[in-house]
């Protein structure tokens, strides 16, 4: 999904060593394609992709990636984040982090808003969108699918990361000596890209903060409210 460190996910999965030690080539349908600006709710693929590669992010809802055609032998990830920092995220990425992007509508609309009316202003257009319910669909997927293998964002940047990386790449059958996966997430860790500390926050960028639970910094009463009137109350996945 969006906003749960996909194209950091991407970078690792297209490294030279995950490639070295899996024979599996990155696969980036959208630069295929020139893009996809389907919504959530609204993308689907009836073609396979090319076998032996590894095709991240899909960015789609758990009903549409069942009915991609798939190889008798896959593996798949689905990276959950807390909806609420999926939120704070979209909310910062899209007024500042894509200064020279053309016209956006929604930027400007947000540059118009108050900080609360800007990220209440998001909460329904992610609805619209079909983020939330996307990101709702994959809870319980692992139960039915043993192909599939369900992560939460906040485990792959907290203290046992390593751990929780391990245990990804071992269901993708990747397996990295201790050493080189130690030095791989060192190379992709948020200091190391951003030359900040987790918590330092820059505005404008990509990696704008790299910790969990953001969102209470900005959900008021009237944004605790509204988000669990029009979203749900957010459970434990």
């Amino acid at each position: 999904m969006h906003k749960t460190g996909s194209q950091w996910l991407r970078k690792i999965f297209s490294d030279p060593r995950t490639y070295a030690y899996s024979g599996l080539r990155p696969f980036h349908y959208q630069s295929k394609q020139g893009g996809d600006t389907r919504d959530i709710k609204d993308r689907s693929f009836e073609e396979a992709f090319p076998t032996g590669t590894i095709v991240s992010p899909l960015y789609v809802n758990y009903e549409r990636f069942q009915q991609l055609p798939k190889p008798a032998s896959y593996r798949a990830i689905f990276v959950f984040r807390d909806p609420r920092d999926v939120l704070v995220s979209w909310y910062f990425s899209t007024r500042y982090s894509h200064p020279g992007k053309s016209r956006d509508v929604h930027r400007e609309k947000l540059n118009e808003l108050s900080v609360p009316d800007g990220m209440a202003y998001g909460i329904d257009l992610l609805k619209e969108r079909g983020t939330f319910a996307a990101l709702d669909s994959w809870r319980g997927a692992a139960e039915r699918d043993p192909a599939i293998l369900f992560v939460r964002y906040e485990d792959l940047i907290g203290p046992d990361a390593q751990a929780h990386f391990g245990r990804l790449f071992e269901h993708c059958g990747i397996r990295f000596p201790a050493a080189v996966l130690t030095a791989l997430l060192r190379e992709y860790s948020f200091e190391q890209q951003s030359g900040r500390t987790p918590g330092q926050e820059e505005q404008g960028s990509k990696l704008r903060k790299g910790v969990a639970g953001d969102w209470r910094n900005y959900f008021d009463e009237r944004l605790t409210r509204k988000f669990a009137e029009t979203v749900g109350e957010v459970a434990g996945a």
